[in-house]
């Protein structure tokens, strides 16, 4: 029995929902990371909320250099910061990869997808898509294509002409402007490809009734300016025609044919089969579309099936698949055809490896498609469409896909579509309901750093060439005119990229503290010795045959020849014939093998090795055979090279010029937005001495230019305030990573130290002894007797502590002891975009003696609720702040000129830094008391 629902008493009943609460202070834990990434936007900023957001769209930290002093990889410090500022309580982040002008994009065939243009003659060419970023990261993707069918009635097809068609359909829930329609004709091998420009509704059937959602089924007229015709299972001529392909990096390149097969018109699929004289290591993969001309007026199109390499008559690599052809005319075939129709759309596939395939479905064929898959977004578009400030402003229709945006955790889905273009639409060939063929990239030339853009390390790669010399005076006008003014407007670049994001107070540039790293040559590796000649037998003596020595093992080789720093490589080698044979395999650093140590003896006759290092080593192997003895084969030398071509210089020849440049730019371009606090960091190898004068070298307003950034001069001393300097480097032990600790800079750590500080007390108290969560060790330890004089110096020295790794000072560079706490300074911040915030609800009011009574109550209410939450220091609020409005800062002369003056008055709390503490014995007890 159903219990009865619960009655309420007749009448009326409110209920009050309590408003949002707003935030009382604008947001001063918000950080912006600049560095290098793999892949992401260039130069444009990017929200990120944790780890998984930043990985989604910047991938893992890539491989920069080989540091041959220590032996190791080289990384960037991108990815490790960010990591390190959210595990110390940061909860949001703009970050910024940065790169040079050479950085270049991959671009993808797609498999079976042909674009056709706008233009008269129809131009048709393969299909290309981009990555969706710059950068290598990239180069091992492959890419293929499936077709999704629906089936659609039709209902009247007779209006086809040049000009265009006109089709009546009737399908579930109707078809829309964008749609891609292919009407197919049975035993003809022609198909009608129908791009929808306008329908019209004719008529409208009821929803069946019934359990679940069920599409009316609507009845429209379907209007198209351009169709094509394809026609499938055809032939060129005889003659060996011109191929030609498109390939991954969108150069057409063309094929010499010296034989083709084609089997007869009643063969069912006419497979097609071409005999290419070209290298097979440049042989077109499964997949390739391929371009057929054996006439002028002829024009093919061979979708790769399958790929012979070697062995072949005439040439060294076979092709073959079905050919088609696409014709604007009406073939007098489909007359009296019976004819079917389908809707199409579009699934891209993309895979590494043996990874799990990344699938992106329902896309369209034609431009008026809301899921267009040309359209699909670059990662520079993705983050303009994101950006939370301009997102009210765009019209709807402007807007992405929500499921376009590629959220987190997985990676975002690597390819954008090719761009804006004169196409009139899309065609599928030889697509099937699932992925048949993979195809790669063709990368472009140059080496893989090159190609990302960080070949040439320098301060230019950070900084924004139209604002890096302009002085701070003049630095937020000049940001304004580039990006407002100018003839040619324009975003800007590196650091400067962030000044636009209002809600970040605290900005790290974690890689410039690298040592640039050069292109490093092959080694001279001298060769294997020659094994000596085994002694010879007593000649005139009875020798048995089985003591006979085994021949040397040959071939010896190594698979592969140049394996890099870490990578396992095979030993391979030729057998021996007989039963019984043992192989002895020899490893030595010295080519004389006078150091050789045995790896292996045993009747396999390969050997797996992993774990090298870089440098060259020797080897050579040998058979036995029932206690006989062979001699050693070959030598063989394998040199395993770092995992880097590039090399960082060494620390001897280390410039800080462009480290200086970076920093100095910082500080400035904090100072001018006045809110922007710059959290510096030093090279790994500096010591007490390097760090102190690197402080003073920022500090002075007589260093020398770098880079084209001039230093600090007298009049940009308030700028030094807006630099903390922290150092050394920490060890990290990182979740989820197992592992030796990793190096990083103090950047991150010490972004998020500052973060969390902000959000659980508040920003004027001091951002010191805080423990850094993650850190287990230092590099360099600086000495403890020298932790003083760092202090004087105002560099922040991470100390480890009996409870944790930490640091006991907060300090800026600035020369002001007023302005040196980094606490003031973010203050001062705090202040002024609370001002700012303020003041904008009394534009436009008039200026009169109650409106200024209502500005000091406004600013006195703002500063008291600092004052109760301890940011000032005094008993009262009279000396903890003033708020000064009155006649004698705003004269009638000023009230005249529409201005109107607000001096705020404050004394910043101060942290208390030392306390003694007097133990004092009283008899037979002992007492601990203050002593001031």
């Amino acid at each position: 029995m159903s219990r009865p629902a619960a009655r309420r008493l007749p009448g009326i009943r409110f209920e009050i929902q309590a408003p949002p609460v707003t935030d009382a202070l604008p947001r001063m834990d918000v950080a912006a990371f600049v560095g290098f990434a793999q892949s992401g936007p260039l130069h444009v900023p990017v929200a990120v909320e944790d780890v998984a957001d930043f990985e989604a769209v910047f991938g893992p930290a890539p491989l920069l250099a080989w540091d041959a002093e220590r032996g190791e990889p080289v990384h960037a410090q991108l990815e490790s910061a960010v990591r390190a500022f959210f595990r110390n309580g940061g909860r949001r982040c703009w970050v910024v990869r940065v790169a040079g002008a050479s950085a270049k994009t991959n671009t993808f065939p797609v498999p079976g997808l042909l674009r056709c243009s706008k233009g008269v003659p129809v131009t048709v060419t393969a299909a290309l898509a981009r990555a969706r970023s710059e950068g290598s990261w990239s180069d091992g993707a492959k890419v293929a294509a499936s077709l999704h069918r629906e089936p659609v009635e039709l209902v009247d097809w007779s209006r086809v002409g040049a000009t265009g068609a006109e089709l009546k359909v009737t399908a579930p829930g109707g078809v829309s402007v964008g749609d891609l329609l292919r009407v197919s004709f049975d035993s003809t091998g022609y198909s009608l490809l129908v791009p929808v420009e306008g329908v019209e509704p004719v008529a409208q059937e009821a929803a069946p009734k019934g359990p679940g959602p069920v599409s009316r089924r609507v009845t429209a007229r379907v209007r198209a300016g351009r169709v094509l015709w394809q026609q499938t299972d055809v032939a060129p001529g005889s003659a060996p025609p011109f191929v030609s392909w498109l390939r991954g990096k969108g150069d057409e390149v063309s094929l010499a044919v010296t034989r083709m097969d084609a089997p007869g018109p009643n063969t069912k699929p006419r497979v097609l089969t071409l005999t290419l004289d070209l290298d097979p290591k440049d042989a077109p993969p499964a997949g390739t579309l391929l371009r057929v001309v054996d006439s002028p007026e002829e024009t093919h199109w061979l979708l790769v099936e399958s790929v012979h390499l070697g062995g072949t008559v005439g040439g060294a690599v076979q092709v073959s698949g079905v050919v088609s052809r696409v014709r604007g005319s009406t073939p007098v075939e489909v007359a009296s055809a019976s004819a079917w129709c389908e809707r199409l759309t579009l699934s891209l596939w993309t895979r590494r490896g043996e990874e799990q395939p990344a699938q992106l479905e329902r896309l369209g064929f034609c431009p008026a498609h809301p899921r267009y898959w040309a359209a699909l977004p670059t990662d520079v578009e993705r983050a303009q469409h994101d950006d939370q400030e301009t997102l009210p402003s765009r019209l709807p229709e402007e807007r992405l896909p929500q499921d376009w945006r590629q959220g987190v955790p997985t990676e975002r889905f690597p390819l954008a579509g090719p761009g804006a273009s004169d196409e009139a639409f899309c065609l599928p060939l030889g697509l099937t309901d699932q992925p048949t063929a993979y195809v790669g990239c063709t990368p472009p030339a140059g080496d893989s750093l090159e190609r990302d853009g960080l070949a040439v390390f320098n301060a230019d790669l950070f900084l924004d060439p139209g604002v890096k010399s302009v002085g701070l005076e003049a630095l937020q006008a000049q940001a304004d005119f580039l990006r407002y003014q100018s003839s040619n407007p324009r975003s800007l670049r590196g650091i400067h990229a962030v000044m636009d994001r209002l809600d970040a107070t605290l900005v790290a540039v974690p890689d410039a503290v690298h040592r640039p790293w050069v292109l490093a040559g092959s080694l001279d590796v001298e060769p294997a010795w020659p094994g000596k000649p085994l002694p010879e037998p007593p000649w005139g003596t009875f020798l048995a045959c089985a003591l006979r020595p085994p021949p040397k093992p040959a071939p010896f080789v190594a698979e592969p020849e140049k394996p890099s720093s870490g990578q396992s490589f095979t030993l391979r080698w030729g057998t021996v014939p007989g039963t019984d044979v043992v192989y002895v395999l020899e490893e030595a650093t010295r080519p004389d093998f006078s150091d050789a140590a045995e790896l292996y003896q045993g009747p396999l006759t390969a050997r797996t090795l992993y774990g090298r290092d870089s440098g060259t080593r020797y080897y050579r192997v040998r058979a036995e055979r029932g206690g006989t003895t062979g001699p050693w084969s070959v030598g063989l030398d394998v040199t395993v090279a770092p995992q880097a071509r590039w090399h960082l210089v060494p620390e001897a020849r280390y410039d800080v010029g462009p480290l200086l440049a970076v920093q100095r730019a910082l500080m400035r371009m904090g100072c001018a937005r006045g809110d922007l606090l710059a959290v510096l960091s030093l090279p790994e190898h500096y010591r007490e001495a390097a760090a102190m004068g690197h402080a003073a070298t920022l500090q002075s307003p007589l260093g020398k230019e770098e880079d084209g950034v001039p230093p600090l001069g007298f009049a940009e001393r308030t700028a030094l305030s807006y630099g903390a300097l922290y150092h050394p480097w920490t060890f990290v032990s990182e979740e989820a990573r197992p592992g030796p600790p990793r190096r990083m800079v103090p950047d991150g750590t010490a972004c998020g130290v500052l973060a969390r500080r902000a959000l659980e007390r508040g920003v004027w108290v001091a951002p010191a002894n805080e423990r850094w969560t993650g850190v287990v060790a230092l590099n360099p330890a600086m000495s403890a007797e020298r932790w003083l004089d760092l202090q004087e110096a105002q560099v922040n020295v991470v100390r480890q502590e009996p409870r944790a790794f930490l640091t006991l000072s907060a300090d800026t560079l600035a020369m002001d002891p007023d302005l040196r706490p980094i606490h003031v300074r973010r203050l001062m911040s705090l202040l002024r975009r609370a001002a700012l915030r303020l003041g904008a609800t009394y534009v436009f009011e008039p200026n009169d003696a109650s409106f200024r009574r209502r500005v000091q109550r406004g600013f006195e209410e703002l500063l008291g609720g600092l004052f109760v939450r301890g940011a000032f220091a005094g008993r009262t609020r009279e000396g903890a702040f003033q708020v000064v409005t009155g006649d004698t800062l705003n004269t009638p002369a000023q009230a005249e000129q529409g201005r109107f003056f607000v001096d705020l008055k404050v004394a910043p709390s101060q942290p208390l830094t030392f306390l003694n503490v007097r133990l004092v014995q009283s008899g037979e007890r002992g007492t601990v008391t203050e002593a001031r």
